[in-house]
Parts: structure tokens; C-alpha cells; sequence
């Protein structure tokens, strides 16, 4: 039993996505209840069916990311337990939570929108009717996750409970995606009209209510009502602001590194059989992700040694590199934000054991200057770019006319490797080496702004900077500087 603050109190945690059987091994042996699970997950942990509310949710967000949401405490929990598991993530989530209730204190206007201190964040709030210097409750319905996001507040509150959410000020039902039955639909209802006709008050049901019985959810309805009636007296005095009021539900994101989705490979093969790069290989989807079914089938119904697999997934990357030739290149920021780089095209590509060294050119087509360089780009000049599995680093090396101009390494989490793509987490620090220069380290605030601010995760940060000790002094073998040795 997994307990907080001395009590002893169950988390039931719902799973989904690609990476649905790796979490729940991390969480099961946690002590965490998984609930809600799907068949498959059942069989491979031996669960009995357990249709408990969820208090988390933990479930995809994109391909390399996954979303913590629950209860505040108890989601927080299980965010930080998948971060300490995974290590090597980019973290983002709100400090303030998701329908939190809070007295804010306009702070300014633009136009019809009101900036609101919350305390420990502002957010926006549209189609304000107030002015500078009222104190207002408000609540938040759009958490600022990422840097450059914007909190968004409605006058609308809402109640979270297991099965529905009271909302006040507004009169309409809703339903969660995920309660397809008409017949369902219909019963929950007919439980909301009896309940809530003539109150005024809002109602969602959450996909937990799909296995409520009525009395459980009319006796929410009843607490869920006495909470917002209790909140609503406190706002009322408004001397103190700003404060908050109700916390409301955590939210976060775990942005998943190469390192990261190797741990989940590893974690999933504790429960069945998993290839490298599995995770990797399933967010492509289509043809990929039916082969890794296809191969992890026959390995669990025949032995094999588990080197050779290893082996024949790097010489399969190796040829389809080879085959598809054009390679793009995406790069991914802390703040969130990813940007596809103009294409490499495969130069040469060598095999150290299970590891594989690239080298790809890039004809430059725009001018301009080259970042960290402070160099004019000119059309036509060639960028080497080489990157090596498990290596902290892409390099980047300027040629012009066959004369070297400047390097440039970007730190960075390892390469993810496929078949037609080439993936990493960019640190936002970086080494430029000019001719006749000592290699000299750049944008170094950033990458101390975003550790100090915990999104790039402590343990990326210490192994980022013994690497970037490692190629300082060692400059040389991350340059190429000879022209017609990459010809």
C-alpha cells in the first residue's frame, strides 16, 4: 500500500497509451493500484477487474511525451516517482492546478482581457468585466505548462470529484469521450435532471461514472455541492487576495529522451518480451509498429540470444538509412517547442559493434549567420553533421569551397535513431570551434536557467556537464576540419 502523510491511502492509477505495460510495472511495484486496465494489462500483471475511480491518469500525450492529471497530492506523486524511475526527461508541469479557484487581483487590461495575479503565477481571463485593482474569483482552465504558455481563467467554477465535476455558472451536462453507450448516457441524465434541475449548477461526468451506481453518484453530487457552497462563503471576504481556494487537479508532462524510452524498453521486458527500441519503433506506427509485434511474437515462442536481435536491429537501421538516403532531422527544446532542420543526406555511415556513427551533409540554401559562429552563411555552403549512438553531441562542421570555416557542437541527449529520422532533446548549450581558436562554450545561460528551473531533470544536467568537460578537452575528435577526407 502506497501511503502519504501518514495515512493509509491507496492510489488507484489509470493507464493508457504506447507505453501502457513499461508504466504499470514501474508504478505495480510501487505499490500504486492500477485500475481501469486493459485486458492485455490484466493478464500480463495477473489483475483482477477493478472499475475504481481513477484519482491518476497517466496516459500519452504525443510520442515522446506523457501526462500525469489527478487529484493534486496523489498525481504529483506519481509524477515524480516516473520521473525519478525514467531520469533522463524534460519536465513540465503547472504550479498551480488545473479548475484551481482562486481570488485574483487584476493587475491590467487589454481591451476586453484582464490580467489576474494569482499569486504565484497571472493568467488571462477574456471577456473581462472588471477593471484595475478589483478582487475576483476566477478559475483556471488552461494551465501555462510550457514556457511561453498562457494561464486561461473563466468566471465559471468548477468541483472535481471521482465521478462528475460541479461547475457553477454554467447550467449545461456534459460528457467525457470516453461514455459511448446512448443507454448510459441517457441514465446519467436523467441522474443529473433530477438532481440539478433548478439550481443553476453544471455537471460533466468523468469516464469513472461509466461503472458508478446512482446512489455513489447522487452522494457526490451532495459533497461535491457542499465543497462549492463552502468555497463560495470564503469568497466572499475578500480582504486577503491573492489566495487560493480550491487546488484543483494536478497537471504534467514528461518529455521522454532516448534514455528515457530505453528505460521503458527495459521495464516492459520485465513483464514480456521487448526489443530494443521498442518504444522508439511503436511511436512511428503503421508497418514499424506491426513488425515489433511480429518479431517480439516469435522471439517469446523461440529462443534467441539476445545479442544477435540486438545485432539485427542496428544492421536493419543500417541499410534503411542507407535506402532511404534523405534524413530528417528533428530537434526538441526544453521550452517544449521542436523545429525540423533542413535534411541531411546520408555521407557515410560506420558500425562499432552495436553503435552507429553518422555522417550526414547539409547544402545550406539561405543566408544569414550561423548560430554561436556569428559567421555569414552563404548558399551553397556544406554542413558535415556527425552524430554517433549513446554520444551527447551532433557536430556541426561549415564548409565552404572546400575550406573549413567553423564547427559547431550542439549538446544534446542522445541521438534516437530511425529509419528515415533522427531525434534528440537539445540542451540549449553548446561548444564553437573558429579556425585558429580555443573551443569557447555559448548559451550556457540557458541550459543553467532551465536546470535551476527543474526542466531539464537534475540527472541530465550532472551527465550533460561531464560531457561537455569530455569534449572541451578533447576538441578534436568531435571536428572535422579536412574537407576531402569526407569526400
Amino acid at each position: 500500500m502506497f501511503r502519504i502523510e501518514g495515512c493509509n491511502i491507496l492510489i488507484r492509477v489509470r493507464i493508457r497509451g504506447l507505453a501502457a505495460t513499461a508504466l504499470s510495472k514501474l508504478l505495480f511495484d510501487k505499490g500504486y493500484s492500477i485500475v481501469q486496465a486493459s485486458d492485455i494489462i490484466r493478464n500480463r500483471f495477473g489483475l483482477k477487474e477493478d472499475y475504481s475511480p481513477a484519482d491518476v491518469t497517466v496516459k500519452d500525450s504525443d510520442e515522446d511525451e506523457i501526462l500525469v492529471i489527478g487529484f493534486y497530492d496523489k498525481a504529483l506523486r506519481v509524477y515524480e516517482d516516473i520521473v525519478n524511475e525514467l531520469e533522463y526527461v524534460f519536465k513540465w508541469y503547472s504550479n498551480i492546478g488545473l479548475y484551481s479557484i482562486h481570488i485574483g487581483v487584476v493587475v491590467d487590461k487589454n481591451n476586453s482581457d484582464c490580467i489576474v495575479d494569482l499569486g504565484s503565477t497571472k493568467g488571462v481571463l477574456n471577456n473581462c468585466k472588471h477593471d484595475i485593482g478589483d478582487k475576483i474569483v476566477v478559475s483556471v482552465v488552461k494551465t501555462s505548462l510550457k514556457p511561453r504558455e498562457v494561464t486561461r481563467l473563466s468566471y465559471s467554477l468548477r468541483i472535481v470529484g471521482e465521478y462528475v465535476a460541479l461547475i457553477h455558472g454554467s447550467s449545461q451536462i456534459t460528457f467525457s469521450e470516453h461514455i459511448r453507450d446512448k443507454y448510459r448516457r441517457d441514465y446519467l441524465l436523467t441522474i443529473a435532471v433530477s438532481k440539478l434541475i433548478g439550481t443553476g449548477l453544471g455537471i460533466h461526468f468523468r469516464s469513472s461514472s461509466m461503472y458508478a451506481g446512482e446512489q455513489e453518484i447522487l452522494n457526490e453530487i451532495d459533497n461535491l455541492r457542499d465543497k462549492l457552497v463552502k468555497i463560495l462563503g470564503e469568497a466572499k471576504s475578500r480582504e486577503k487576495a491573492p489566495r487560493e481556494l480550491y487546488s484543483g487537479e494536478f497537471i504534467g508532462l514528461i518529455g521522454l529522451t532516448s534514455l528515457a524510452k530505453s528505460r521503458l524498453d527495459s521495464l516492459r521486458n520485465n513483464v514480456v518480451t521487448t526489443i530494443p527500441l521498442h518504444h522508439s519503433f511503436k511511436t512511428i506506427g503503421g508497418v514499424y509498429s506491426e513488425l515489433v509485434d511480429l518479431i517480439e511474437k516469435m522471439i517469446s515462442s523461440i529462443s534467441l540470444n539476445k545479442d544477435l536481435i540486438e545485432r539485427s536491429i542496428v544492421e536493419f537501421l543500417y541499410e534503411k538509412l542507407f535506402q532511404n538516403k534523405r534524413i530528417r532531422l528533428i530537434h526538441i527544446k526544453p521550452d517544449g517547442s521542436r523545429f525540423e532542420l533542413t535534411p541531411g543526406i546520408i555521407h557515410s555511415i560506420e558500425r562499432n559493434n552495436l553503435d552507429l556513427r553518422i555522417c550526414l551533409t547539409r547544402t545550406i540554401r539561405s543566408n544569414g549567420l550561423y548560430d554561436g559562429l556569428n559567421i555569414e552563411k552563404k548558399e551553397g555552403d556544406i554542413d558535415f553533421v556527425f552524430l554517433e549512438t549513446n554520444n551527447w553531441f551532433i557536430s556541426h562542421n561549415y564548409f565552404r569551397k572546400n575550406e573549413w570555416i567553423g564547427s559547431y557542437i550542439n549538446i544534446n541527449t542522445p541521438p534516437e535513431i530511425l529509419p528515415d529520422t533522427i531525434k534528440y532533446h537539445d540542451l540549449m548549450v553548446d561548444i564553437v570551434v573558429k579556425p585558429g581558436e580555443k573551443p569557447e562554450l555559448v548559451d550556457t545561460e540557458s541550459f543553467n536557467k532551465y536546470c535551476s528551473e527543474g526542466i531539464i531533470s537534475e540527472k541530465t544536467c550532472k551527465t550533460a556537464l561531464d560531457k561537455i568537460n569530455e569534449i572541451i578537452n578533447n576538441t578534436n575528435k568531435y571536428i572535422y576540419t579536412e574537407f576531402e577526407n569526407k569526400q
